[in-house]
């Protein structure tokens, strides 16, 4: 049984652990009970959070906009956090990247999930450029965007741009089929 511990309160740290449990139950067949917990003290398992929140004293030039990730994990957990909580979900997927995980395009038919055991992995990176991302500027279905929009992070983007203030425009242009 593995355990996934949410160390920081935070949404998106929740949906990086949902994440987390779902990737590792797909890729390992034997380890189908994965529990998910918020317990700031726990000391077993995965642990997921702020950076701060386990004493790593690692600085952006700004939280808001810059990302650090991190990992320090053996076969049965460990550490995988981020100096915020968009950065905890880049370091779950860049975690997930490390065991051989591969997202080729967006939905679920551009996955590639290994069937193997956890691999020890550790990384603290910072990414090259502050704004990762997408702009979409052409029609495309409602859909689409989702899976778009669930695709970037998987493959370290932190950004999507529409090119208009809402995506009226592409969604008639998809819709009417211009």
């Amino acid at each position: 049984m593995l355990f996934i511990n949410k160390i920081t309160s935070d949404t998106t740290v929740d949906f990086a652990a949902e994440e987390l449990k779902k990737y590792l139950r797909m890729m390992n067949v034997e380890e189908n009970e994965i529990t998910i917990d918020y317990s700031p003290k726990a000391k077993e398992g995965f642990r997921l959070g702020l950076l701060c929140d386990f004493g790593i004293d690692e600085s952006a030039e700004d939280d808001r906009f810059d990302d650090i990730l991190y990992a320090d994990c053996g076969t049965e957990g460990g550490v995988i956090g981020g100096n915020n909580a968009r950065s905890v979900l880049l370091s779950v997927y860049e975690y997930l990247r490390k065991n051989g995980l591969r997202w080729l395009y967006p939905g679920p038919d551009g996955e590639r999930i290994p069937m193997k055991k956890i691999d020890p992995v550790h990384f603290l990176t910072r990414p090259s450029c502050r704004y990762r991302g997408f702009a979409n500027a052409t029609a495309a279905s409602y859909q689409t965007n989702l899976e778009l929009i669930d695709f970037l992070p998987k493959v370290g983007m932190n950004a999507y741009f529409f090119q208009f203030f809402t995506p009226g425009t592409f969604f008639d242009r998809w819709y009417s089929h211009e």
